[in-house]
This record gives structure tokens, C-alpha cells and sequence, in this order.
């Protein structure tokens, strides 16, 4: 009786551990996963095999930022567009402390400016900056400044009590 115990036991423990250990792997995999190339993302999304990446051909992380990646503004981001972007974005957001969700004025631009003028004005700007608006247009020109949403001042939390 011990011995079966025993032996149950032992496979019991050895199942256990051999499914952990695939657990691990894969979460390792995972965790190491580069994104792709772009020829290999040519492999996969490029439908018309032409050599550029139509918004209609990308989905996910790369249709969000379609518009920013293609630099030229032609409609496909090409293996030049996507190796300067991925990098500059990135150094971008670290230089200017913007890692943290805070979009930088030229993505403020690309989702506010509805008349395309290069200025924020309040009709375009939402949410907390339109309520912000008179404190972070130090000149009163009516437009928000590169400079002036770089020293605007932060936006008051209610506080806990």
C-alpha cells in the first residue's frame, strides 16, 4: 500500500513539474518575441505584393499608428518609413519624458488639428485641455503652442480623502 502511494505520489509530482516546465518555456518564448521584420511583415499583410503597406493590408499596433509611420503621407509605409519611426518614437517619447502616456505636440497635431493649420485652437482641442485651455495659452493668442503645452502646468487630481 505504502509503495503505491508511493509511486502515485511520484507520477503525481512528475506530471507536475514537466507541465511547469512547459509553462515556463512558453512564457519565455513569449517574453523574447522580436517584432517582425518588415519583410516579414510584407510575407504576411502584404496582399497586392507591391512592396508597401497600404492601410487596408495592417491591422493592430500598426493600422493605430499608420498615419505617423507614413511620413511621405502617400497612403503606404514602405521599409524606409518604418526603420527611422520605430526608432525616433522611441527616442522621442524617452528624451521628452513621454513614456507615460502624455502625447507629444506633433501626436496632439495629428489628433486634434481639424483644420490641419499646425495650431490647436480651443474649438479643436478635448478633454482636459479644453477645460485647461485660458491657463495653458500663457500669449492669449487663441492657439496652443509647442512651447506653451511644454510648460503648461499639470492637471490638478482630486484629492482623496
Amino acid at each position: 500500500m505504502k509503495n503505491k502511494t508511493f509511486k502515485t505520489g511520484a507520477l503525481v509530482f512528475g506530471l507536475a513539474l514537466l507541465g511547469s516546465t512547459q509553462t515556463f518555456a512558453q512564457s519565455e518564448e513569449k517574453g523574447n518575441q522580436k517584432p517582425p521584420s518588415f519583410s516579414e511583415l510584407l510575407k504576411k499583410l502584404d496582399a497586392n505584393e507591391d512592396g508597401k503597406l497600404s492601410e487596408n493590408e495592417v491591422d493592430g499596433p500598426l493600422k493605430e499608428q499608420f498615419a505617423t509611420i507614413d511620413a511621405d503621407k502617400n497612403g503606404f509605409i514602405t521599409e524606409a518609413e518604418m526603420k527611422p519611426k520605430a526608432k525616433e518614437a522611441k527616442s522621442e517619447k524617452k528624451s521628452k519624458g513621454q513614456g507615460k502616456g502624455m502625447p507629444t505636440y506633433t501626436e496632439l497635431l495629428e489628433q486634434m488639428d481639424a483644420d490641419k493649420d499646425g495650431k490647436l485652437s480651443k474649438s479643436e482641442v478635448k478633454g482636459p485641455l479644453k477645460n485647461d485651455f485660458s491657463k495653458v495659452d500663457t500669449d492669449k493668442d487663441g492657439f496652443l503652442s509647442e512651447a506653451e503645452l511644454k510648460n503648461a502646468p499639470k492637471p490638478e487630481r482630486p484629492q482623496r480623502r
